[in-house]
This record gives C-alpha cells, sequence and structure tokens, in this order.
C-alpha cells in the first residue's frame, strides 16, 4: 500500500536593496533554509535548519545542495507532500531566482533542475492559501497557529522576542566574519518554528475540510 511522506521548507533571507519590496524575488537571498520531514511510522516530524556557510556564490550553491539532499536522503519514493506558508508567494519564487543566478555563476551546478524536479515531483500545499480559503483574508502565521491553538518555539535575541523582521540584520551578522553561536542558536529556532508547527496546522486544517465536507 502506498503512502505520504511529508515535508515542509521555508527560507530566511536577507536583502539586496534598502528598501526591499517582498514580491520581487531579487531583492532576497536565502542565508539559511528550514526543513521538516514526516512520514506515517514518525511521532514527530523532523526539523533542521541548514546555513550557508559564508556570502560567497560558491556557498549559495551549496546552501541549495544540502538542502535537496537533505529531502533526496528521506524520500524513499512515495507520494510527497510540500508543505509551505506563503512558498507560492515568496519562498519558491526566491529559490527559483537564485538557483538560476548560482547556475550562471557555477554552471556546473545543478541546482535549478534538482529543484524544479522537487516541484514537480511534489504536491505543493501553500497554507496560507487554505488560511485565505478559511478567514476569507491573507493570515500571518503567527494568528493562523494562534486560531487553532497551536504552540510553537518563541527565541528571544537581547530580550526581545525575534521576529521576521530581524532575520535580514542577523541574517547579515551571521555571514559575517565575526562568528556568534549565540545569535546562530535565536535564528535557528526561530527559523525551525516556521517550519515545525506546519505539520500540526496542515492536519488542523485537513481535518476542518473533511468535516465541512461531510
Amino acid at each position: 500500500m502506498s503512502h505520504t511522506q511529508t515535508f515542509a521548507i521555508d527560507i530566511e533571507t536577507i536583502s539586496t536593496v534598502e528598501n526591499p519590496d517582498f514580491d520581487d524575488p531579487e531583492h532576497w537571498i536565502p542565508f539559511c533554509i528550514a526543513l521538516g520531514h514526516e512520514s506515517e511510522s514518525m511521532s514527530d516530524p523532523d526539523v533542521e535548519v541548514i546555513f550557508r556557510g559564508g556570502s560567497s556564490i560558491e556557498e549559495e550553491a551549496r546552501l541549495f545542495t544540502d538542502a535537496l539532499d537533505w529531502i533526496a536522503s528521506r524520500s524513499d519514493g512515495s507520494d510527497r507532500v510540500l508543505l509551505t506558508y506563503n512558498g507560492d508567494g515568496y519562498d519558491f519564487p526566491i529559490l527559483k531566482h537564485r538557483a538560476c543566478r548560482v547556475r550562471q555563476a557555477e554552471p556546473a551546478e545543478n541546482v535549478v533542475d534538482r529543484l524544479c524536479l522537487l516541484l514537480r515531483s511534489s504536491r505543493h500545499i501553500d497554507l496560507i492559501l487554505r488560511m485565505k480559503d478559511r478567514e476569507g483574508y491573507f493570515v500571518p502565521l503567527d494568528d493562523a497557529l494562534d486560531i487553532h491553538g497551536i504552540e510553537s518555539d518563541e527565541p528571544e535575541w537581547l530580550g526581545k522576542p525575534v521576529t521576521g523582521a530581524d532575520m535580514p540584520e542577523m541574517g547579515l551578522e551571521l555571514l559575517s566574519d565575526r562568528p556568534n553561536d549565540d545569535l546562530r542558536r535565536a535564528v535557528e529556532r526561530y527559523a525551525a518554528s516556521d517550519v515545525g508547527p506546519l505539520f500540526q496546522l496542515y492536519e488542523e486544517l485537513t481535518t476542518e475540510t473533511v468535516h465541512t465536507n461531510g
């Protein structure tokens, strides 16, 4: 009997311009990729945050390769669901754009082909669109989790809660020559908190849909 493996992905980025536009993928570069995996045999999802090792295009290529390898090593040929929260509007346009830039600079790298294959061979479910169908408007992830009573990690940095608005500055610092393990851990916890809860949110939304249709 076939079964389904579920993956989740989210990126944290730095901006390339002073006043970036969230709808323009050319304004963003990923500095880490958060990944999650859950199968029917697992009691809890496996979550890992993969960091870029530096600012060079070679390190960006390695980030892509490491993330794609992570998913490939956990895929077993069964049906694959890929969860995101605003992946259609943010994560995947940026990843596709940057993968093309990597190929221009590093022709030997095949990250574009591998990324496209991943997307073609997966059933992508963008949960922000399901929440929009439910509420009638685009719901931030934190609000979506609150609506469904789903807890998530809330890391702090310098005595303040870490937010998505902090990521570009934190990312730039992590890519500098000044290692900061505490900062890295705060970013890692934040990035993981954008992926880990997606599995439960997907289950809650799927259950609601079944009950509504039933």
